[in-house]
C-alpha cells in the first residue's frame, strides 16, 4: 500500500491555515478589539468565562465519544480516552476565576448563549458522525491557542489587575495544553493518511474556531445589553 501522507497537505500546511484563521479572528473580533483597547471589565470577562465553562464541561464527553466509535484503532482509541480523562473538571477553574473577582462561590450560572450552544452541538456532531479523526481539528487549535491569545490574556490581567491565582483556567491550562498540543500534532501526523483525512481535520479546525469566535462576539453583545439595561441575564455580574 502506498503511504499517502507525503501527498497530503501535511502538518505545516495545517498550521498555516490555523494561523490564517487566528489572524482574521484577532483582526476582526469585536470582543478582541474591546480587550485590546483596554475596555474590558470584570463583568465582561466573567461573561466570557461563564461561556467557557459551558462548552468546556462537554469536552471530555465529546472526546470520549470519539473513542467509543474507533474501536478498530486501539492506539487512537486510547488517545481519545486518555485525553478525555485529563479534561474532566477543567470547567471548574473557569467558575473559580469568576468567583475570585468578587462573587461568592455557588453564584447562579446563566444558561449558555445561543452561539455557545451551537459550538457545543457542533462538537458533539463531529464526534458522533463522519471521520473519527476530524475531532482532532478542534484539539489542534484549542490546545495551542495560548500561542495566539497570550498577549490578550496579558492585557486582561493588566487592565483588571488580576493575579495569576485569579486566572487559573488560562494559567494552568497553558502548562497542561503545551503537552497536549504536541500529542495532538503527533496523532494527526500519524493517523492522517489521505487528503480526505487532512481536509476533514482542517475543516473542523476552522469551523470550530470560527464558532468560538462567534461565541466571543455574542458575549460582547450580551455585555452591551446588560450595561444598557436591555437584559437581566447575569444581572448579578453588575456587582463587579
Amino acid at each position: 500500500m502506498t503511504d499517502t501522507t507525503q501527498a497530503a497537505p501535511g502538518l505545516e500546511a495545517l498550521k498555516h491555515r490555523r494561523s490564517q484563521v487566528w489572524d482574521e479572528l484577532l483582526a476582526q473580533s469585536r470582543f478582541v478589539r474591546t480587550v485590546q483597547q483596554g475596555e474590558v471589565t470584570k463583568a465582561l470577562y466573567a461573561l466570557y468565562l461563564i461561556e467557557t465553562y459551558h462548552y468546556t464541561r462537554h469536552n471530555a464527553r465529546n472526546q470520549a465519544l470519539v473513542g467509543v466509535r474507533c474501536e478498530d484503532d486501539r492506539h487512537y482509541q486510547k488517545f481519545c480516552f486518555n485525553h478525555a480523562e485529563e479534561e474532566v473538571g477543567h470547567e471548574q477553574m473557569a467558575l473559580h476565576d469568576v468567583a475570585s473577582m468578587g462573587l461568592q462561590p455557588g453564584f447562579p450560572i446563566p444558561r449558555a448563549l445561543p452561539a455557545t450552544e451551537v459550538l457545543i452541538a457542533y462538537l458533539y456532531w463531529v464526534s458522533y458522525q463522519g471521520n473519527p479523526l476530524q475531532r482532532l481539528g478542534y484539539s489542534f487549535w484549542a490546545e495551542s491557542c495560548y500561542d495566539y491569545i497570550r498577549p490578550l490574556l496579558g492585557k486582561v490581567q493588566k487592565t483588571l489587575g488580576l493575579t495569576p491565582a485569579q486566572m487559573t483556567f488560562f494559567v494552568a491550562h497553558s502548562d497542561i495544553d503545551a503537552e497536549h498540543s504536541q500529542a495532538v500534532d503527533e496523532m494527526i501526523a500519524k493517523k492522517c493518511r489521505t487528503p480526505e483525512d487532512w481536509e476533514d481535520v482542517a475543516q473542523v479546525m476552522e469551523t470550530s474556531l470560527r464558532l468560538t469566535w462567534r461565541m466571543m462576539d455574542e458575549v460582547a453583545d450580551a455585555y452591551a445589553q446588560l450595561v444598557d439595561g436591555r437584559s437581566e441575564r447575569a444581572a448579578f455580574l453588575k456587582a463587579l
